[in-house]
């Protein structure tokens, strides 16, 4: 389950992807999006819904607000499967265990930065034109539709909205990862 967090004041969406990674073809098997949900309740929200999808994992976007959604998924309802990410230098970012290690810096969830949007963009692309991530959700699609390049990123083209897409974005960043690798074994 990759989130994305909202101040849950009617602007931008809180939204999830849950996506099956059993095996490969990768299928969207939930979808949240939700502009007026509180981060705290939306704790609640995500811990219920990966509770009934066998403790899946979650990895969080923490660049705003998302970060104390982590906290409470962690502390309030003491849900253990929570991505961590540390620095990975040139790399960016990967994920781990969340024990740290010579002094890294590790985050429960993950910061949006250039190159792991770039990555994700990338990812994502390859997944949805190869047929290895099917989507069935409505909106997920149609903010597809609108998710332009724009200098040398992408993102919602005005007046539209890339919540759910951005979650998708993760989503591909993360499938490249080791620990991703292993916890799937494709």
């Amino acid at each position: 389950m990759v989130c994305d967090v909202s101040r849950g004041k009617g602007l931008d969406y809180s939204a999830f992807q849950l996506i099956d990674v059993t095996s490969m073809t990768y299928k969207q098997v939930a979808v949240i999006r939700n502009k007026e949900v509180t981060p705290v309740d939306y704790a609640e929200v995500i811990f219920r819904t990966a509770k009934a999808y066998n403790n899946a994992y979650v990895m969080i976007e923490i660049n705003d607000i998302g970060e104390q959604v982590s906290h409470e998924l962690n502390f309030t309802f003491g849900y253990e499967n929570i991505m961590y990410t540390e620095n990975a230098g040139r790399s960016g970012k990967k994920v781990t265990g969340g024990f740290g290690g010579c002094g890294a810096s590790v985050d429960k969830g993950i910061r949006t930065t250039k190159i792991v949007k770039a990555i994700g963009c990338s990812v994502l692309k390859l997944l949805v034109e190869q047929n290895q991530l099917i989507l069935y959700d409505e909106f997920s699609i149609n903010e597809l539709k609108t998710f332009s390049k724009k200098s040398n990123s992408y993102e919602a083209e005005t007046g539209n909205h890339d919540d759910l897409v951005m979650c998708l974005v993760l989503f591909g960043w993360l499938s490249t990862q080791d620990y991703f690798k292993e916890q799937t074994d494709i």
